[in-house]
């Protein structure tokens, strides 16, 4: 009974986001983010996970309520406009993305694209990280891209139809797709990943100067197989228009110690999240729960 009652509770759930998607996809996609952005600054304050955005920013910034209350009104634009954008993505020529999406530091991968060198590319949850995926899939013949399953398979099935096509690998997170992940290196892909998520199974990292649980597969696998790894900075410019930055490679050594190599190299990928999190405090999604209580 329980297991029915969740279907049709996801059912439900998906004929609604379903509906929403088909109103959004009719209107263009800057009126779609504009109207999804003013919806989500009135209504995204009411929810609860405001409370969570509220929390941590206390934790990152001085107590400053007005300057909380400017970024959390900016942080429901953005996800709305997020969210306006999502049913375009799939269906942009490559000439708007080109027109929307400025890319700067490729000069940063041009050594590893005339080797044929894989690498290991992270982002965090910023500005449109969905759109962006479709400029960084451009930028080596294989990838694959890791990511979190919606709860809801309806819906995860309709936001994965929107990001694949025949170069792109998704990979889920989660045992299945830790073996799909290792498939996919061996096999010569690129991978990205977001990796600003608490994860209960990662390692104690500084984060903002306090411990927060860090996810560390991506320091893993470039030490195992000799994957250098790129920071690539997702930046909302204006309206649905973005940047993507193309950061130099890393410099990590390899020790004996892969425990400490790991809290070094995730230490490191940290210090740069918060800097970009610093710059545009607005467009980070400030929802997850990255610190212990």
């Amino acid at each position: 009974m329980r297991k029915f009652l969740k279907k049709i509770r996801h059912l439900l759930e998906y004929y609604i986001f379903l509906t929403l998607l088909k109103i959004i996809s009719l209107v263009g996609i800057d009126k779609a983010a504009d109207i999804c952005s003013y919806i989500a600054r009135k209504l995204g304050p009411l929810l609860p996970v405001n409370s969570v955005a509220k929390r941590n920013l206390k934790n990152v910034f001085a107590d400053n309520s007005k300057d909380h209350v400017q970024i959390i009104d900016g942080l429901w634009g953005n996800l709305g406009r997020f969210i306006g954008e999502f049913p375009y993505i799939s269906t942009m020529s490559e000439e708007e993305v080109t027109k929307r999406v400025e890319l700067e530091g490729i000069e940063n991968l041009k050594e590893f694209q005339a080797a044929g060198q894989p690498f290991l590319l992270f982002t965090g949850h910023f500005a449109n990280w969905d759109l962006a995926l479709r400029v960084i899939n451009k930028l080596y013949p294989k990838f694959g891209i890791v990511y979190r399953k919606s709860n809801n398979p309806y819906i995860d099935k309709i936001i994965n139809d929107t990001r694949s096509n025949n170069n792109l690998n998704l990979i889920p997170k989660g045992p299945y797709g830790a073996k799909s992940l290792i498939k996919s290196i061996k096999s010569g892909h690129a991978i990205a990943m977001l990796v600003d998520q608490k994860m209960n199974d990662g390692i104690d990292v500084p984060f903002f100067g306090r411990p927060s649980m860090t996810s560390h597969a991506i320091a893993k696998f470039a030490i195992q197989f000799d994957y250098p790894i790129i920071p690539c900075q997702i930046i909302r410019t204006k309206g649905s228009y973005f940047k993507v930055i193309i950061h130099p490679s890393l410099e990590f050594e390899k020790t004996d110690n892969n425990a400490l190599d790991c809290y070094n190299i995730m230490s490191n990928i940290n210090q740069l999240l918060e800097g970009w999190i610093k710059a545009y405090p607005e467009q980070w999604l400030w929802f997850h729960n990255r610190w212990k209580k």
